[in-house]
C-alpha cells in the first residue's frame, strides 16, 4: 500500500512537471495567468476559461516580463507564492493581484505567503496574506522581498506572521502604499539591508497602518514589536502613516520597540504621521512614538503627531557601534502625554557611553510643541552630544510637572534658545514659573491648546498646524 501511494505521488509530480514544461515552452511574454481554487483545472493553461488551481501550479511557471498573475477574489489559497529572478521592465512589469469580487487570501499557515528575490519591476496589490499567528507556529513574513528593484506593493493586509507583515532586504526603488500590517511579531513593516552600508535606495512608505505588532517571542537579545522600521537605507520617505498599540509583548527587558523609527539611514523624511499608544515590555526601554536612532544623517522629521505612548514622543538616540549621527532636523511636531513609562517627556535624548566619541551632532530641533503630564519636556540619559540646538519650541507641563529639562547631559553640547515654557502646577499654586536656567532667552507664557479627542490621519497636518502656528 505504501509503495502504491509513493508511485501515485511520483506520477502526479511527473505530470505536473510535464504540464509546467508545456506552459513554459514557446510562448511570448505578457501572458495573464488566472488561478481559481473552485474552477481550476489541474491541466489548465491559466486562461480565464481554464484557470490554474493552486499557488504551486503558478510556481511551476517560468514567469516573464509583462506576465500577470490573477488570484480569484474572495477565495483562499494555501501555501507560498514564489517569484524568483523575474526581470520585468518599466514597460512590462510582472503583476500579481486579484480578479473578480474582493481580494484573494493567501494563507501561508506556518510559512511566508509571498516571496520575491533577485527580481525587478514587480507590482503586488489587492491581496490579503495571513499566517497561523506569531504564537501558534508561523515562522515567516507576509511578503518577503530580497535583493529586488522597482518593487511596488499596494492595498495589502498582512497579519499573523512571526516576523514581519511586509519586509524588504536590499534592493532599490521600493514603494509601499495602502498596507495594513497587524498582529505580527517583529514589525508591521520592515525595510532593511546589509549592515553598515545604507545601500537600499529610494524607498517610499505612504498611507500605511501598523497596528498591534506586539513582539517576536524568539528574540531574547534585541528589540521587537515595532510598527514601521527602516534601516540601512538612503533617500527614504515615510508619510501619512499610522502606528499604534505595538510592542506590548516584547519578551525581554532592555532596548525596545518604537512606533515609527529608523537607524543607519541617510536623507530620510518622516512626515504627516500619527504614532500613538505604543508600548514596550514590563522591563523594556523605548515604547515611544518616533525615533531617529543610531547612524541617522541628513534627515528630517516634521508635521507628525505623537500621543499616549509609553516612551517619549520623539527619541534622538545613538547606540554603541553606530555610525555618525549628524545634520538632522526635527521641526513642527507635536507630542501629547508621551513618556508615561520611560523618560516622562516629549523628547528623549540618549547616547550610549560606548559611542561618546561619536555622539549626537549638529542638529536643529525647532517649532515643536510638547504637552506633557508626566513631568518633563526634554529628558536626557547619558546624552553625549555636540551642537544640538533646541529653539522656538513650546514646552507645556500639565498636572504636577515643573522640571522642563531633566537628566544628565553635556551642557556644552546642547543649546536651548528662545523656547516658550509653562507649568500648570506653578500657575495653580500662584507662584512664579520655574526658571529654565539652560535657556537665557526663555519666554514664559500660557498657551491654550485644543487636544483632539479623535484623530483622522488625513487631518494630521491641520492638527499639527493648529498647535504649531
Amino acid at each position: 500500500m505504501t509503495q502504491l501511494k509513493s508511485l501515485v505521488l511520483l506520477l502526479i509530480s511527473f505530470s505536473m512537471q510535464l504540464h509546467a514544461m508545456d506552459l513554459n515552452n514557446n510562448r511570448p511574454p505578457g501572458v495573464s495567468y488566472y488561478v481559481n481554487v473552485l474552477k481550476g483545472d489541474p491541466k489548465g493553461d491559466g486562461s480565464l476559461k481554464r484557470p490554474l488551481r493552486s499557488l504551486e501550479a503558478v510556481n511551476q511557471v517560468h514567469l516573464l516580463p509583462g506576465d500577470r498573475v490573477f488570484l480569484a477574489g474572495g477565495q483562499l489559497f494555501e501555501g507560498t507564492l514564489r517569484i524568483h529572478a523575474c526581470k520585468g521592465t518599466k514597460e512590462a512589469p510582472l503583476i500579481i493581484s486579484s480578479y473578480g469580487k474582493g481580494r484573494a487570501v493567501i494563507d501561508a499557515k506556518m510559512n511566508t505567503a509571498l516571496t520575491v528575490d533577485s527580481s525587478s519591476y514587480i507590482q503586488i496589490g489587492h491581496l490579503i496574506v495571513k499566517g497561523n499567528g506569531r504564537l501558534t507556529g508561523n515562522d515567516g513574513s507576509g511578503i518577503d522581498v530580497k535583493y529586488s528593484d522597482h518593487i511596488s506593493i499596494d492595498d495589502v493586509d498582512a497579519s499573523g506572521f512571526l516576523w514581519n507583515g511586509v519586509c524588504t532586504y536590499g534592493g532599490n526603488d521600493i514603494q509601499l502604499t495602502g498596507i495594513y500590517a497587524y498582529d505580527n511579531g517583529f514589525a508591521g513593516i520592515n525595510i532593511t539591508g546589509p549592515w553598515s552600508h545604507k545601500e537600499v535606495r529610494n524607498v517610499t512608505i505612504a498611507h500605511c497602518v501598523a497596528e498591534n505588532n506586539p513582539g517576536n517571542p524568539r528574540i531574547k537579545d534585541n528589540h521587537s514589536g515595532s510598527g514601521i522600521l527602516v534601516s540601512h537605507s538612503t533617500k527614504v520617505l515615510v508619510e501619512h502613516c499610522e502606528a499604534m498599540n505595538n510592542g506590548w509583548d516584547m519578551p525581554r527587558p532592555g532596548n525596545g520597540p518604537v512606533g515609527i523609527w529608523a537607524y543607519e539611514c541617510d536623507s530620510l523624511t518622516i512626515q504627516y504621521c500619527y504614532s500613538h499608544d505604543n508600548k514596550t515590555s514590563a522591563g523594556g526601554k523605548d515604547g515611544g512614538g518616533f525615533d531617529f536612532d543610531g547612524g541617522v544623517t541628513n534627515s528630517m522629521m516634521q508635521y507628525n503627531l505623537s500621543m499616549n505612548n509609553e516612551g517619549a514622543g520623539y527619541g534622538l538616540f545613538q547606540f554603541g557601534g553606530a555610525s555618525e549621527w549628524i545634520n538632522n532636523t526635527v521641526q513642527y511636531n507635536v507630542s501629547i502625554d508621551d513618556g508615561k513609562k520611560n523618560s516622562q517627556a516629549g523628547f528623549f535624548i540618549w547616547c550610549d557611553p560606548f559611542n561618546k566619541d561619536v555622539p549626537l551632532r549638529t542638529s536643529d530641533i525647532h517649532h515643536n510643541v510638547i504637552i506633557n503630564r508626566y513631568g518633563h519636556s526634554v529628558s536626557f540619559e547619558t546624552g553625549y552630544s555636540e551642537g544640538l540646538l533646541f529653539h522656538d519650541n513650546t514646552f507645556y507641563l500639565t498636572d504636577d510637572g515643573t522640571e522642563h529639562i531633566h537628566g544628565d547631559y553635556n551642557q556644552d553640547g546642547v543649546t536651548f534658545k528662545s523656547n516658550l515654557y509653562w507649568s500648570e502646577k506653578a500657575e495653580k499654586e500662584g507662584v512664579s514659573q520655574p526658571v529654565v536656567k539652560e535657556d537665557l532667552e526663555a519666554k514664559y507664557k500660557k498657551q491654550k491648546f485644543r487636544v483632539p479627542s479623535k484623530v483622522r490621519l488625513s487631518k494630521i497636518k491641520d492638527i499639527v498646524d493648529s498647535f504649531c502656528r
